[in-house]
């Protein structure tokens, strides 16, 4: 997917009441996307006791969502470049819709991994069409504090998979609220189609150069031949989707079992954990900026928090479940590297290979949460139901991940600068 640069005249040709009408309806669409990959955790004890789904069972359902996300990466990058954000996203939100649904119907395993999948495949580019529009509207000096704004604004839709979803779902059930969240997902595309512009006002889209498949093909291989890429992409594979291994399926089923909360109580510390993840992404961001230069440093520090939470929660957290939470909090808070993750991507390869250069790191991110959640069931799996020591060997397991991914990320780059 290829960008051109964004010059500072033209980032400043327009107001930002203007910027915020294109943004806003595809902040939706990523807002949902959070929502859907996160609300595994509070729908794990109705899954489980409807449809007798076992932890095996609710990681590859979690992870169709992942799967289908990450499989759709190379293809949405051509059809950013070529269709443009507004196109690219209202289209695929279709495809939400009719996962939605057919998850609300579905009355096995396999209907809620397809209907997942689906959803997966729907919300594919609804992050990358809001990197896209932010590479495209503002300064590139402005990149990482706004996209850390774009993340945190996001994840109102992992706040609202928290307590309300729990609420909802209590009151309703969980059927009759996906079908809420069907209505919700068509308004998103009527927004999309009705207000979002691929470029600020003054650019011609015919400087916006689309690619063929072999093109795209092509650039992303060269893209992944450098080697600070890989780097990250063992960064990303580890970083968010630990947290989202935890926040978005497995620490729902954790509280649950190991402090026997019910789901507004699990959906209470769950929305403390996402009101950490809130404010990580924006604040990594302001420091990027003012400490130019430093985002690796700011990287290896967020993934190693992240690997000493994960090991505390395992050993620590079932002390008792005030500790849990803070441990969840810090977390959310400190672990939150996923906009560091795209910032350094961006200045790791030439302007033209940039939006290739999200994608990898994007599809190493939810290839990790695919795999990452599977793995997480099949280790609880191995121990009887409900038994701590299961979760225990899970947040082990989580920790080793970031802290090797870390320890490697901090001493390749160090061998680079050499």
């Amino acid at each position: 997917m290829t960008q051109h640069p964004t010059t500072p005249s033209s980032s400043s040709s327009h107001g930002l009441k203007t910027f915020l009408t294109v943004l806003i309806p595809i902040l939706l669409a990523f807002s949902l996307s959070q929502f859907f990959r996160s609300a595994q955790a509070l729908l794990a004890e109705p899954l489980r006791a409807e449809l007798m789904v076992s932890p095996e069972q609710l990681g590859l359902i979690s992870g169709s969502f992942h799967f289908a996300f990450a499989l759709m990466q190379i293809p949405v990058g051509v059809m950013l470049d070529r269709y443009g954000p507004r196109l690219t996203n209202g289209c695929l939100m279709l495809a939400t819709v009719v996962g939605v649904l057919i998850f609300a119907n579905a009355q096995s395993v396999v209907g809620l991994m397809i209907g997942q999948a689906v959803i997966g495949l729907g919300c594919s580019a609804a992050f990358m069409s809001a990197l896209v529009l932010a590479a495209r509207w503002v300064a590139p000096e402005k990149f990482a504090a706004t996209s850390g704004l774009i993340v945190s604004f996001s994840l109102l839709g992992v706040l609202a998979s928290a307590t309300p979803l729990a609420a909802l779902v209590e009151s309703h059930g969980w059927r009759m609220v996906y079908y809420g969240l069907a209505g919700l997902s068509v308004f998103a595309v009527i927004l999309d189609f009705l207000f979002v512009r691929d470029t600020p006002p003054g650019r011609a889209k015919a400087d916006q150069k689309g690619e063929t498949v072999v093109e795209a093909l092509r650039g992303m291989i060269s893209v992944w031949k450098n080697r600070q890429v890989w780097l990250l992409c063992g960064v990303a594979f580890f970083s968010y989707p630990t947290i989202l291994t935890v926040r978005g399926l497995w620490g729902g089923p954790y509280l649950h079992d190991v402090f026997d909360l019910g789901p507004v109580g699990v959906g209470n510390i769950l929305l403390i954990m996402t009101v950490g993840m809130i404010l990580g992404p924006p604040t990594y961001g302001q420091l990027s900026r003012k400490w130019a230069g430093k985002t690796h440093g700011l990287i290896v520090f967020a993934v190693l928090v992240g690997a000493v939470a994960c090991l505390l929660q395992a050993f620590v957290g079932p002390v008792g479940v005030g500790v849990a939470a803070v441990l969840l909090l810090l977390h959310g808070f400190l672990g939150s590297s996923a906009t560091l993750n795209y910032a350094a991507s961006r200045e790791a390869v030439a302007e033209h290979q940039i939006g290739r250069a999200l994608t990898t790191i994007n599809l190493a991110t939810f290839t990790g949460l695919f795999v990452l959640q599977g793995i997480a069931g099949l280790i609880i799996g191995q121990y009887e139901a409900g038994s701590p020591d299961g979760y225990r060997a899970m947040f082990v397991f989580l920790g080793v991940g970031l802290g090797v991914a870390g320890i490697s990320f901090w001493f390749g780059a160090r061998r680079k600068k050499g």
